[in-house]
């Protein structure tokens, strides 16, 4: 018999229904030797081929997609394989799962026990090789929770195990493996001070128990363009020689290894390295960070509920800070500090808290409410006719529901029905899980309503709402994209064009005050057609940064006054920068030299 294509879908005249499709999963923690042409992951899926061949009387079959997950621990549930098969079973391509060993697909006891769930409501068996058992049946069930227990038990211990290596290490003054701290570098004899990093850790210190503010020694670094030296692993591989980002800024103040001692889990130790800064240094800059830390309100204490499903249109992740203006606590949501935004002087985007997690509740409500949306969601579940027609019909039920949700329960909710919220400038997109929006518009409301993270991985339907809305404050970058031209690039402004945005000012004011009127009756007080008036209207709502350019003359040399007022121009300013021929707007942010300052006269080495 051929092993089936997992693409195969139609059926033969006469159906064999004892027919069972099955797909062989193989996973592997690590990546080493994977590049061998024989590997673990062809051996397990060598032993579970000729298993599969041997039950050919019983009508198995080997489907060939292959579900290999090289390099990925059992402990959780991420992996791209994985996913895959769990959609190919929802999709009913799979009627069986073959594993060489049970902790091949998992070492979690609840993971397990999730997997086995979705198993059960789709009838797929699983059949583990080694283990001899098949869940088909009552007794392979039971000896599989037994095997798994076990498998749990042992990975338990091993984690034991290191974590108690790690500590003996440390109260002998050493730490454990790993790349070497900045400031420090392997040595036969231990840890020894790398001096051109050790200045600049003697510069961050200086810098906060003079500025006593963290971003002030962060700008004060990045002004300097300080970067690490490089270093090389014991296999070869370069590391270092980047621009120090705001988080080694931040671990370089609060790591006890600078004074000569060995962070552990609840005191430190001390170590057998030299020290970089003296004890009178280090405990003031602690004092510092002591009396911060207590006039500040956590981010965690909050009822805040995007952190971590916003991200800005630069791909870096947004996380809540809490700052104090005039006195009061101050929450927003401000993007990482990645490596490479740094190395390109990318400013942080902001957005303020309070302000974003209205916007985006209400731009899910309203979601909720529009039927043609929401059915266009729901139809990548595959859902038609009547049970479409039935779900949609409660959006406008759901939307008001979400709006009574308290905020404490506010964030399970959100967590739930949204995967991802991508903030630009001028946008904002919100990504839903259309399997939990099915389960949302089915809610009755009685209790809280929380997600169901273990049927994730068998759907990968989602839907994308596009806000256009500037939800972004960053420093220095108004919130109304208005860019005059330089001086010398200016050119005569188009006198037509000009006319035409003041006659929309005018049309504009005679809307305002004469609300009474019809359209018709407005349009003959101005002189022109109603289609034409309401061009005009239209014209008031262009992108601040295109007015000025036509004030300023500096407007694309092919549009005319003709060509602005024929075209169908939308709300989204994006588009009508494309539409017209203009550029989108940059941020430009030139570093200061920080040693024209003379605050690091000599410069980093």
């Amino acid at each position: 018999m051929e092993p089936m294509t997992i693409e195969e879908r139609s059926m033969p005249e006469e159906p064999n229904l004892s027919l069972k499709r099955c797909a062989i999963y193989t996973r592997k923690s690590t990546n080493h030797l994977l590049d061998r042409d024989i590997n673990s992951l062809v051996t397990q899926r060598e032993i579970c081929t000729a298993y599969i061949a041997s039950q050919r009387y019983r009508g198995w079959a080997e489907v060939t997609q292959q579900y290999d997950d090289g390099g990925h621990s059992g402990s959780g549930l991420e992996r791209p394989a994985l996913a895959r098969l769990m959609h190919d079973i929802e999709a009913g391509l799979v009627d069986a799962v073959v594993v060489y060993k049970i902790d091949r697909l998992t070492r979690s006891l609840l993971d397990f026990v999730r997997l086995i769930e979705i198993f059960d409501r789709r009838g797929i068996a699983l059949v583990s090789i080694s283990q001899a058992f098949d869940t088909s049946d009552s007794m392979g069930r039971m000896i599989l929770n037994i095997l798994l227990t076990f498998s749990q038990f042992e990975r338990e211990l091993i984690s034991e195990r290191v974590r108690d290596s790690i500590r003996t290490r440390k109260r002998h003054g050493k730490i454990h493996g790993g790349t070497a701290p900045f400031g420090y570098d392997y040595t036969s004899d231990g840890l020894s001070i790398v001096e051109e990093e050790a200045a600049i850790v003697r510069f961050i210190f200086a810098e906060f128990l003079r500025s006593r503010r963290y971003t002030s020694v962060m700008t004060a670094v990045r002004e300097a363009g300080l970067k690490s030296t490089v270093k090389y692993t014991k296999r070869g591989a370069q590391r270092g020689g980047t621009q120090i980002c705001a988080g080694l800024v931040y671990n370089v103040l609060r790591n006890p290894i600078y004074v000569g001692e060995i962070r552990g889990h609840d005191r430190t130790y001390p170590g057998q390295h030299p020290p970089i800064i003296s004890r009178e240094t280090w405990d003031a800059a602690q004092e510092l960070s002591a009396e911060r830390a207590k006039r500040r309100p956590h981010a965690k204490d909050t009822d805040h509920f995007l952190a971590g499903l916003l991200w800005d249109d630069l791909g870096r992740h947004m996380y809540l800070e809490v700052d104090w203006h005039r006195g009061k606590p101050y929450y927003c949501y401000a993007s990482s500090n990645a490596m490479w935004s740094h190395a390109e002087f990318r400013r942080a985007d902001r957005s303020n808290a309070d302000r974003l997690e209205s916007l985006v509740t209400a731009a899910i409500q309203t979601f909720l409410a529009d039927r043609g949306k929401l059915r266009e969601a729901l139809k990548s579940l595959g859902l038609y006719g009547s049970d479409l027609d039935g779900l949609a019909a409660k959006g406008g039920q759901a939307a008001e529901m979400l709006g009574n949700i308290p905020r404490e329960c506010m964030e399970e909710a959100i967590q739930a029905l949204v995967e991802r919220i991508e903030i630009g400038e001028e946008s904002l997109s919100i990504a839903f899980r259309s399997i939990e929006l099915q389960r949302f518009l089915q809610w009755i409301g009685k209790d809280a309503f929380r997600g169901r993270p273990a049927d994730w991985p068998c759907s990968s339907a989602r839907f994308e709402l596009h806000v256009p809305v500037c939800a972004i404050s960053a420093e220095r970058w108004p919130v109304l994209n208005v860019t005059p031209s330089d001086s010398e690039a200016r050119e005569k402004p188009d006198p037509k064009l000009l006319a035409l945005l003041k006659r929309a000012r005018k049309a504009q004011e005679l809307l305002e005050c004469r609300r009474d009127e019809t359209l018709a009756q407005l349009a003959h007080r101005m002189e022109c057609r109603p289609g034409f008036f309401s061009r005009l209207i239209r014209l008031n709502y262009l992108a601040p940064d295109i007015t000025t350019a036509i004030i300023d003359g500096s407007q694309p040399a092919q549009l005319d006054a003709s060509t602005l007022i024929k075209a169908n121009l939308p709300m989204d300013w994006p588009l009508q920068r494309k539409l017209l021929g203009f550029p989108s707007p940059k941020r430009d942010f030139t570093p200061r030299n920080l040693f024209q300052r003379g605050m690091w006269p000599e410069g980093p080495k």
